[in-house]
């Protein structure tokens, strides 16, 4: 199902995701979030709520994902959780975490939240008593729990860009974010079809530009409904789409790198992998082969 317009909403029918913290304790190499050259920035979970609210008078997702960086550096996660359960934005609410900071997650935050989502990684690897209480404490408290044991990451960004805009529409109509996945970012009042749109900008080694210029500032006047679903559902690529390299970046293995180390210095057009491209073009649902395995729990009273 797609980005459509229903009883006076636009409906996402996948995720509107909110950043809790921009940082993170992972130096991943291609974090989609850049969360490696971002300083120390949390959600403020009033500001959130009173945003949210005012998006979902003509706006309402599927589930509302809390991520970051890494949302349990959070000082208050479970008020940010109330505060985007509360504005009723989405149907649910999910957290997703790279793990290694959950055994200090109190039992508020289990009670809090409806699902939950572990990406595993080979530099910080979960042992197999960690992921058995996981999964212990989601059947107790609830909690849909989902576990991808990640091995590979994609490139994700160029910092000097493109030459083609040919190949910029081609990333852009193949990008799983902001066609498939439909990757909704709301960050300071505005929301975004990406997060790349409004990290890539703002990090650009040799100046970027204020990421607004691929964002709708969100509002509820009378003309806010209709320019809301014309900007979801354009088909033309937002300027961050000139250095992002969206779905179709090259694989490689999991890797942390200093954040020194952390800036790919090719051009985009050395950095797209060409087959998975085409694939993409075919079938925009094609695995992007980052994944190595998955479990899940479905949702058991304790």
């Amino acid at each position: 199902m797609s980005v459509h317009v229903e009883d006076g909403k636009v409906i996402n029918p996948e995720g509107v995701e909110i950043n809790a913290s921009l940082q993170c304790n992972m130096r991943c190499k291609s974090c989609a979030h850049l969360s490696p050259l971002f300083r120390k920035e949390n959600a403020d979970p009033a500001e959130t709520h009173n945003i949210l609210t005012l998006l979902a008078r003509n706006y309402h997702a599927s589930y509302a994902k809390i991520m970051g960086g890494e949302p349990l550096l959070h000082p208050d996660i479970v008020g940010l959780i109330e505060a985007v359960r509360t504005s009723r934005v989405a149907d649910t609410v999910l957290v997703a975490t790279n793990g290694t900071l959950l055994d200090r997650a109190s039992e508020e935050f289990w009670q809090a939240v409806d699902s939950l989502e572990i990406s595993v990684y080979p530099s910080r690897p979960l042992t197999s008593a960690q992921i058995d209480r996981y999964h212990g404490m989601a059947r107790q408290y609830d909690v849909s729990l989902l576990i991808n044991h990640y091995g590979h990451f994609r490139e994700i960004y160029s910092e000097t860009g493109a030459d083609s805009p040919g190949l910029v529409q081609d990333v852009y109509d193949t990008c799983k974010l902001a066609h498939y996945w439909r990757s909704h970012t709301v960050y300071d009042g505005w929301l975004y079809r990406c997060p790349q749109s409004l990290f890539v900008p703002q990090q650009l080694k040799n100046g970027g530009w204020n990421p607004r210029e691929d964002g709708i500032e969100i509002a509820d006047d009378p003309g806010f409904l209709e320019r809301l679903h014309r900007f979801l559902t354009r088909t033309t690529p937002l300027r961050a789409c000139g250095n992002c390299l969206g779905s179709v970046g090259r694989l490689h293995q999991h890797t942390e790198l200093a954040r020194k180390e952390w800036r790919p210095k090719e051009k985009l057009e050395e950095l797209i992998d060409y087959e998975f491209l085409e694939l993409c073009k075919s079938d925009i649902t094609t695995d992007d082969g980052c994944v190595d395995s998955s479990s899940s729990v479905s949702r058991e009273a304790g």
